[in-house]
């Protein structure tokens, strides 16, 4: 019985952490698209500028 309890805190911290990971993703996402912006302005200044 001990092995099965300890199985399911192991199971629900991985289930924890997983959903962690996506709320961090979910979020971290708008600032991959601010960076992903930048570099896209970079390159559009490097290019009128002959």
């Amino acid at each position: 019985m001990k092995g099965i309890r300890i199985a399911a805190y192991i199971t629900e911290i991985i289930v924890a952490g997983s959903t962690i990971v996506e709320f961090v993703e979910k979020y971290s996402s708008k600032r991959k698209k601010k960076d992903a912006a930048s570099k896209v302005d970079t390159g559009n200044v490097a290019t009128e500028n002959p």
